[in-house]
């Protein structure tokens, strides 16, 4: 493949500043093309740093294998790239070993090239070039070009992080710094198209303060504004890492669940309510006695809501419940799965609603569906898994017990539906099962 023809310096900025119309992204992998071409490397690299742990993990690649390209990480002072980004200096080898002691691996080739790609003093990326078309070793030339192309990398990764800050503002409310409604109608539609696919459940809690507007009137929006905040805390603290809090509108806010059926609901709700107790409120209500309530509501998808815009007006029928029952507590909107969906208002702390009973467990339980729960477990409470739905395990049970219908939803991750059994009728199913 032939090498564009490019003089100095400028030529090179040039042709970079022209590839900076296009979208980062692309603009990224343009640029890293170009400096492969420009040095006439066969195989390259662009590693940049992975937030999450700092290590550095391949971006682009050119000649590597895909297998290649996701299995390799690398950290500081590891390895040539690791030098590299641990040292901030660039390095050419000509032929034969690296100038220094590589520790974690070196490269194959003979003659390669590697430049920190710079932000603020902090190497956020490295540049690899290695074995050129002509079998020559590389030049200093091809490692200033290689250094001035990482430079315009690094102005490309700020434009990016730039433009990822924006869009970030653009979906976040500036009181709460919760997201906004724009990323949470965004957010709500992924959720519940992930949830088809994947066949899990997703909830949804809808909260609105309670006398949020005599609160206003009383005390004025300065005040209004510092309870809006602190419940905000109180949600960012009770709320699970992959849960997504908005403000929803007002004095309403909206938290989207993923992979989480009314129990695990409910739990992320009780915990909202008990930092609300002791989130710090605004001195005028502490004088005036006047404590920060608020009512929840909880309501899950596919059951039963049965799309995006369902699932909120469940979950925001189950809040206005809870407000008209006097406030500061949870109403979920329940399913029932033996009778079909159909919506059933409930407390959350209330005792389980009655059960079908189901006369013969032989003829619906499998030793395959025995399988979905630790058979200690089994035999501890005498049940027989004779149902599963998507995330859902239909369980007979000699009796009531909440206890055992916690302690396998926890050991499975399944949500459990019980039914009654005769208790004899149970123990005979799960022997012989046991025994096929």
């Amino acid at each position: 493949m032939p090498a564009p023809v490019l003089r100095g310096n400028a030529g090179v900025g040039k042709l970079v500043e022209d590839l900076r119309e296009r979208r980062a992204e692309d603009l990224l992998d343009s640029i890293f093309r170009v400096a492969t071409e420009l040095v006439r490397g066969e195989r390259a690299s662009l590693m940049l740093r992975e937030d999450a742990t700092d290590d550095f993990v391949i971006s682009h690649a050119v000649g590597l294998a895909e297998d290649v390209k996701r299995e390799v990480r690398v950290r500081p002072g590891e390895g040539v790239a690791g030098h590299v980004v641990a040292s901030k200096r660039s390095l050419l080898v000509r032929g034969g070993e690296a100038p220094f002691t590589v520790r974690g691996g070196q490269y194959r080739s003979d003659s390669f090239v590697s430049v920190p790609i710079m932000i603020d003093d902090n190497a956020r990326g490295v540049l690899n070039v290695t074995d050129r078309f002509d079998g020559r070793p590389f030049e200093d030339a091809d490692l200033v070009t290689l250094e001035i192309i990482a430079g315009h990398i690094g102005a490309c990764l700020v434009q990016q992080e730039q433009g990822e800050a924006l869009q970030r503002l653009a979906e976040t409310d500036p009181l709460t710094w919760l997201f906004n409604r724009r990323h949470f109608d965004k957010r709500l539609e992924a959720e519940t198209n992930r949830a088809l696919r994947a066949e899990h459940l997703l909830a949804l809690l809808m909260l609105d303060v309670d006398k949020f507007k005599l609160i206003n009137d009383r005390f004025g929006h300065r005040v209004g504004d510092q309870v809006l905040k602190a419940v905000a805390l109180a949600v960012k603290q009770a709320v699970r890492l992959y849960d997504v809090p908005t403000r929803y509108g007002g004095d309403e806010f909206a938290i989207i669940l993923p992979e989480a059926d009314t129990e695990v609901a409910a739990r992320v709700a009780r915990r909202i309510l008990e930092k609300a107790e002791t989130v710090a409120l605004p001195g005028e209500l502490r004088d005036a006695g006047i404590p920060l309530s608020v009512s929840i509501g909880i309501a899950t998808f596919p059951r039963p809501a049965g799309d995006a815009n369902a699932l909120v007006e469940a979950a925001d029928s189950a809040m206005y419940r809870a407000k008209q029952a006097g406030g500061g507590g949870i109403r979920v909107w329940e399913h029932a799965f033996a009778d079909g969906p159909h919506g059933a208002m409930r407390p959350a702390r209330a005792a389980l609603p009655p059960a079908p009973y189901l006369s013969d467990p032989a003829r619906l339980a499998t030793r395959e569906l025995q399988a979905l729960i630790p058979f200690a477990l089994a035999q501890e409470f005498n049940v027989a898994v004779v149902g599963h739905e998507g995330q859902v395990l239909t369980i007979a049970f000699p009796q009531p017990n909440p206890a055992a219908v916690d302690s396998i939803s926890k050991a499975t991750g399944f949500a459990v539906y019980p039914v009654f059994s005769n208790p004899a009728d149970i123990e005979a199913t799960r022997r012989r099962l046991a025994a096929a």
